[in-house]
């Protein structure tokens, strides 16, 4: 289970990403997928933070262009 701390950066990152790309969704994916992995590269459970990340639209590395 995570943390309420993580779970709000999580959701902090996503209204970010939101903010950054306007109104165009794919943008939207590209930026918080992208600050996701910057947020938590180093975070010991990033699955677990995989996981609730792709309810926001996360995708993971090995699956982005």
């Amino acid at each position: 289970m995570l943390s309420r701390t993580v779970i709000r950066k999580i959701e902090d990152i996503a209204d970010f990403a939101s903010k950054q790309s306007a109104t165009s969704y794919e943008e939207y994916i590209r930026l918080f997928s992208i600050y996701l992995d910057d947020e938590f590269k180093k975070y010991h459970s990033i699955n677990k933070v995989e996981q609730f990340a792709k309810k926001y639209g996360y995708v993971p590395k090995a699956e982005r262009r």
